[in-house]
C-alpha cells in the first residue's frame, strides 16, 4: 500500500469512527430527554430559544443543521405541546419567528440535567486532555466545514492555546485510559 494510500485509510477510518462515536452518543442523550417528552432536536430548539431568544424559523435550521423541512416538523411538535410559538415578522411576513413559551422553558429547566448527565457520563471517558483535543479537533473540523461560522467559533471559545487541559485533577484521568469510569451501555443505532 502506498503513501498516499495509508493516509486516505487513515481518513476514512476516522471519519467513521467519529461518525459512529457521534451517532451512538447521539442515541445516549436522545434517551435521556424521551422520557420528558422531548426529542434530542427539540430539545436543541428549545435550548436555542433560550439563549437566543425569538429566532427565525430558518435560522434555527441553519443553526441546528436541520433543513426546513425537518426543522417545520419539530416546531410543529413544539408547538403542539404549548412549549414553543410562531409569529409573522410584522412587517415581512415571508419570515416567521420562533419564540420560546412559559411552558417550554419549564421543561427545558425540567430536561435538561438528565441531557448533561448523560453528556458528562459520555465524556467522563476521557480524561481533561483528551477533551481538550477534541474540542480543538472538532472546531478545527467546524471551521473548515461551515467557514460562515468560523467568526463564532473563534468568538465562542477560548484560545486553543490557552486552554486549561487539566481541568480535573483526578489521578486516575490519565492512568486508566482503558478502563470506562462509566458503565453504560452504548448500543449501536440501527
Amino acid at each position: 500500500m502506498s503513501k498516499g494510500e495509508k493516509k486516505r485509510r487513515r481518513a476514512l477510518d476516522a471519519y467513521s469512527m467519529l461518525q459512529r462515536a457521534a451517532s451512538m452518543a447521539s442515541v445516549q442523550v436522545e434517551q435521556a430527554v424521551h422520557p420528558f417528552g422531548l426529542s434530542a432536536s427539540q430539545f436543541g430548539v428549545l435550548e436555542t430559544l433560550e439563549v437566543r431568544g425569538p429566532v427565525h424559523q430558518q435560522e434555527l435550521a441553519v443553526a441546528l443543521g436541520r433543513s426546513k423541512a425537518q426543522m417545520t416538523a419539530i416546531i410543529d411538535a413544539l408547538e403542539a405541546r404549548g412549549w414553543a410559538r410562531r409569529e409573522r415578522h410584522a412587517t415581512d411576513r415571508r419570515f416567521i419567528s420562533v419564540y420560546l413559551t412559559d411552558d417550554g422553558r419549564e421543561v427545558l429547566v425540567s430536561t435538561a440535567p438528565a441531557r448533561s448527565d448523560a453528556i458528562v457520563a459520555i465524556m467522563a471517558e476521557l480524561s481533561g486532555e483528551q477533551r481538550a483535543r477534541l474540542g480543538r479537533l472538532c472546531r478545527r473540523l467546524l471551521r473548515v466545514l461551515d467557514p460562515d461560522q468560523a467568526n463564532a467559533l473563534a468568538d465562542d471559545v477560548t484560545d486553543d492555546a490557552t486552554v486549561d487541559v487539566h481541568d480535573e485533577h483526578d489521578e486516575d484521568s490519565d492512568d486508566a485510559l482503558d478502563t470506562p469510569a462509566v458503565d453504560i451501555p452504548l448500543p449501536f443505532p440501527t
